[in-house]
């Protein structure tokens, strides 16, 4: 009797450990081969593509609104007549932010905005490690940025264009305008 209860106990045993076997749970899946797992791997791509895309978005951005900048607070200040009589000064100066360090002080201009958009890459970074719906957010916080630096871009491209136009404005002067520092 003693040795059918050592028995009965040590089957109970190795049914329970076999029953809480991996193995004891694992599901046999057929793989057909017209119908391959393309769609996380697929989505997973388009998330990676898009991030790396507006990655690149705010870069672009950013190049175009510093090289814009540069230009415009670059630009000469001294008006001349095309005979050489002296017109007028007129300065270009920061109106965004960055002009805390300087209307016309391009070094700390760039350097703020720079600083700036490279933290907002760094938040963008962490966000998009966190998967999920923060690689969205992720994605939306670079487009967003970016395309607030091509706005300032394409605004500081019509502020140096005009400069001619405000000038004539101001002095009355139709002529051609010559600039020098």
């Amino acid at each position: 009797m003693q040795l059918l209860t050592n028995i009965a106990s040590l089957l109970l045993l190795l049914m329970t450990m076999s029953s809480c076997s991996l193995h004891a749970f694992a599901q046999i899946q057929p793989i057909l081969p017209d119908d391959p797992p393309k769609k996380p791997t697929e989505k997973a791509q388009k998330i990676d593509f898009l991030y790396l895309a507006s990655e690149a978005y705010l870069s672009a951005g950013t190049t175009v609104d510093m090289s814009t900048t540069v230009n415009g607070l670059d630009h000469p200040t001294t008006a001349y007549r095309a005979d050489g009589t002296f017109l007028t000064r007129y300065y270009i100066g920061e109106d965004g932010w960055a002009g805390c360090f300087g209307k016309r002080n391009t070094t700390g201009v760039v350097s703020a905005n720079v600083v700036l958009n490279i933290g907002f890459d760094l938040l963008d970074r962490r966000l998009y490690r966190r998967g999920g719906h923060w690689r969205i957010a992720a994605i939306t916080l670079n487009v967003l940025k970016g395309t607030g630096n091509l706005a300032d871009g394409f605004h500081n491209i019509k502020v140096a264009n005009d400069v001619d136009k405000r000038v004539r404005l101001q002095t009355g002067y139709a002529g051609r305008i010559i600039w020098s520092r």
